[in-house]
Order: structure tokens, then C-alpha cells, then sequence
């Protein structure tokens, strides 16, 4: 195992992709020792042996460069892979789309609450999915064992199907992820997608990137942002007497043995629905989405200072 791992890891390097001998479901294929990555590897070897010099297409970090036909051959069969701002500029440039078309999405009926409008379904009829909520989508087999599948995908006839054997804010996100896939990645037939809330993002690089995604389109920075100063009055929450006693009337002392971590309290900022005697509909429920992936979206956003 060791000696096929040290094989991916040079391959990886070699290529210049750290997802290489990866499939779409993160399982390895194609690996070291056949097909693109060993034809490039001996492609490299035979030019360099041509032109008399081990060091070729080297720059002057160690790093591969001016690969010419043996860099375009990979060029051409490498997936782009998106950075963060990327996938928010996605997310931003289809928001923009459904606020430029809320007269044909709703008629005189548009949402007055801007967050109503960040809804997966209507972003995916947008871009040509239809988007269907059926009573159960079945199981598929897991890392041995069997899991209730929350949402499918189907590139071909461009339908999406969600579950609803789960929370709404379960059956919002995973919308969000399978419009993620939709808008970014080429694939045939059905993708089969677990449960999703936004708490954890997978290791995979095309899940990950649909996780990001859906933060992005759900938790848009902007609006995030202006709620967050609406409910507590600040732009950064500070932990001080006069903080802890508008959000939850005890002691500072007694709070900070309470809220020992950073998570600690964007949860609870995340949770809350009252603050300074004040009561609302807690951040995370407004937004829609799970108290956890709230959390993280307001650490993130660095909102909170502990």
C-alpha cells in the first residue's frame, strides 16, 4: 500500500494536480503505471533524453514548466477545478440572474425578503433543470453500509430529484449542491448524493466544490452580513458584560464557563431568537439552513471575536 501511495503521490506531483487518479465519487482510478499519467511521464523522459538534459522543463523552484505537447495532453484532460472566489462569483452572477427575473418567477407576487429568493429550485428551472420533491429516493451502499439517498442528479434528462424523508434545511442544502453540480461540472447519467446540511464538506474535490457552492448561494456574504448587524446591533460580536447579558441575562462568568470555544459561540449567535429584549427568528432559520452551517459561515465571515 505504502510503495502505491509513494506511486500516486509523484504521479500527482508529475501532473501537477493533486486529485489525479481520482474518480467523481473519490475512489481511485486510473492510477500510477497506466494510461495519461504514465504516457506523459514517459513522454517527459523521451524528450528529455532527445535534448540530453535531466533537468528539462524544470523552472528554477523544482517545479514542472514549458511541458509544450506532453503539458498540453494533460492540459486537455484535466478538470478545471474552481477556486473559492470562483465559486462565489457563481453564486453572485446567479443571484443577479434571479433578481433580474423575479417578474417572470413570481409576477406581482415577488418575495419581499430578499432571502426568499435563494431558492435552489427556482435557480435550477433558471439554467434549464426541472427540480422534483419525491416521497423517497431510496438507498444506495456506502463504505459498507446503506444510506437514504437525500438527492439525485440527472445530467442526461437535466432533472433533480430531493428526498423528502428529511428536514426542510437537509432538502434546501442538498438542492443547493445539486444546483452546484449542475452549474459546474459535465457529467453523465444519475449522481446519487447523501444527506447534506453544510456542517461537514467532503474531501472529494467536485463535492467540495459543490459544498462551497451552496454556502456561497445560500449565505451570500452581503446579506449575511447586514442580518447579522441588524440582530445584534454590531458588524463584530464582542464578548463583554453588557454582550452576554443582551444575549442571554446571566453572568459574564457564568457565560464564558458556558461558551468555552469560538464554536461554542457561533452557535449560539447562530441559534439565538432574542437578543437586548428583542425576539426574531434565529439567523440560521432565516437563512434556512442547519444551526451548524451557520456556525461556520459566521466564522468565516469573521463576525464574531473570541
Amino acid at each position: 500500500m505504502s510503495k502505491l501511495l509513494e506511486r500516486i503521490t509523484h504521479s500527482r506531483r508529475l501532473l501537477q494536480n493533486p486529485y489525479a487518479h481520482l474518480d467523481d465519487r473519490g475512489a481511485y482510478s486510473a492510477l500510477p503505471g497506466s494510461g495519461s499519467a504514465r504516457s506523459l511521464a514517459e513522454q517527459i523522459a523521451e524528450s528529455r533524453r532527445l535534448l540530453a538534459d535531466p533537468y528539462a522543463y524544470l523552472d528554477g523552484s523544482g517545479n514542472f514548466s514549458a511541458l509544450s505537447d506532453c503539458e498540453q495532453l494533460q492540459a486537455t484532460k484535466r478538470p478545471h477545478r474552481y477556486s473559492n472566489s470562483e465559486l462565489q462569483q457563481k453564486a453572485k452572477e446567479l443571484h443577479k440572474k434571479i433578481w433580474q427575473n423575479k417578474s417572470q418567477i413570481w409576477g406581482d407576487a415577488a418575495p419581499c425578503d430578499p432571502i426568499s429568493m435563494l431558492d435552489p429550485s427556482i435557480a435550477l428551472r433558471l439554467i434549464g433543470y426541472d427540480c422534483d420533491l419525491d416521497e423517497t429516493l431510496g438507498q444506495h451502499r456506502s463504505n459498507g453500509g446503506l444510506i437514504e439517498v437525500a438527492g439525485i442528479i440527472d445530467s442526461s434528462s437535466r432533472r433533480v430529484h430531493i428526498s423528502r424523508q428529511f428536514p426542510n434545511n437537509v432538502r434546501i442544502f442538498t438542492a443547493a449542491h445539486e444546483l452546484g453540480h449542475a452549474l459546474l461540472h459535465e457529467a453523465g447519467g444519475l449522481h446519487r448524493d447523501k444527506p447534506l446540511d453544510g456542517a461537514t464538506l467532503s474531501r472529494d474535490a467536485i463535492e467540495f466544490e459543490a459544498d462551497r457552492f451552496a454556502t456561497y448561494f445560500l449565505m451570500p456574504e452581503k446579506l449575511v452580513r447586514a442580518r447579522f448587524a441588524n440582530l445584534f446591533a454590531t458588524d463584530r460580536f464582542f464578548v463583554n458584560e453588557a454582550t452576554v447579558f443582551a444575549l442571554s441575562s446571566i453572568s459574564l462568568d457564568d457565560f464564558q464557563k458556558k461558551c468555552k470555544t469560538r464554536r461554542d459561540l457561533s452557535r449560539i449567535l447562530a441559534s439565538t431568537e432574542h437578543y437586548n429584549g428583542l425576539r426574531f427568528v434565529s439567523i440560521a432559520n432565516q437563512f434556512r439552513v442547519s444551526i451548524e452551517a451557520m456556525a461556520i459561515r459566521l466564522e468565516e465571515l469573521e463576525l464574531l471575536a473570541i
